[in-house]
């Protein structure tokens, strides 16, 4: 039986503010974001590609590549005046880092907004985003194949292990669901990042124009509908998944899949036009390929950068792994 930290035990009893259980994307929110032992809240490494970190990412190779590559990008996918018009703000890097660095580029300037810190956004910027949305909270729901019925799933603490419950009726929330399909013959689960789609909300409700860029992996909702029976939720810890949610929560990640019609769609709502959806290799071989002709070309570029090249773009490594998302607004 796994033992549990009494601080972090309690730190739940107190969320739960007297409640039988708590929603599962309420949950999520506590082991990822609590003040006291919130997962990205803790000082620690998180991303990165030694033994100490959980996961890496984009930003976790040679920076000065995945910097240049997203300068070139943001560039050319400018549909308005010059790149010395706009800032370039990232969001959510992790801390006392971002993807440009001291890297020079043509910008107005460039801003990092970190974690808790309020979407401050000039008037005309480029806004992007790496692994930003699938970090959000999510709700999970379950399938009864014999009532045809979705339940929402909570999350509850029996002898001192934090357990899957169905939520009271009272407390669910069926709007989530009404998209779902209810003609399943099997158990079903569904992760529906409810936190990606407010999040993006939140950051385009704003009078800001530009251009919107995020990286993240992805799926439409038919794919989460039908080939995902366990849900697509899962966490990291030393560069090893798994798909147990509860264990040791504050001390590994969790994410799921976002779903890629939903945050096209709050796009195209918030006036965003030319919106489109690629993959990472399709979006640097198009928008940044005289950038990746130069570093390959250029003598003097260094074995690692090749090699950083090379998994940024490579659909067997990240190439194909990430999705990018990207619209403009005028």
């Amino acid at each position: 039986m796994p033992i549990h930290n009494p601080k972090i035990q309690q730190s739940f009893l107190n969320s739960l503010q007297g409640r039988d259980c708590m929603p599962f994307d309420e949950y999520v929110e506590w082991a990822l974001y609590d003040t006291e032992i919130g997962y990205y809240t803790r000082e620690k490494q998180r991303v990165g590609k030694n033994k100490d970190s959980d996961f890496f990412t984009s930003t976790s190779l040679h920076s000065s590549v995945w910097g240049k590559l997203l300068i070139e990008a943001s560039c050319s996918l400018i549909k308005q005046g010059e790149p010395a018009d706009y800032v370039f703000v990232e969001i959510a890097a992790e801390p006392e880092k971002n993807s440009l660095g001291d890297l020079p580029h043509p910008f107005k300037a460039s801003q990092t907004i970190r974690l808790g810190e309020p979407l401050n956004i000039p008037e005309n910027s480029i806004v992007f985003s790496n692994e930003w949305l699938d970090a959000q909270p999510f709700k999970r729901y379950r399938f009864n194949p014999t009532i045809k019925n979705w339940n929402e799933i909570g999350v509850t603490m029996k002898e001192g292990i934090w357990t899957e419950v169905a939520l009271p009726c009272v407390l669910q929330n069926e709007d989530v669901t009404l998209a779902f399909p209810k003609d399943l013959n099997r158990k079903y689960t569904i992760d529906w990042p409810t936190g990606a789609e407010a999040s993006l909300n939140n950051l385009v409700k704003e009078t800001w124009q530009g251009l919107f860029i995020t990286f993240d992996y992805g799926l439409n909702k038919e794919r989460i509908f039908s080939d995902f029976p366990d849900g697509t939720g899962r966490s990291y810890s030393h560069h090893q998944m798994d798909n147990d949610i509860l264990e040791q929560p504050g001390s590994k990640d969790i994410t799921c899949h976002v779903c890629w019609n939903q945050l096209q769609e709050n796009l195209a709502n918030n006036k965003f036009t030319n919106i489109n959806l690629q993959s990472q290799e399709s979006f640097f071989m198009k928008y940044a390929s005289n950038k990746i002709q130069k570093i390959i070309e250029n003598k003097d570029t260094k074995q690692e950068e090749i090699g950083s090249l090379k998994e940024l773009i490579h659909p067997l490594h990240l190439g194909q792994k990430f999705q990018v998302l990207h619209g403009w607004r005028k």
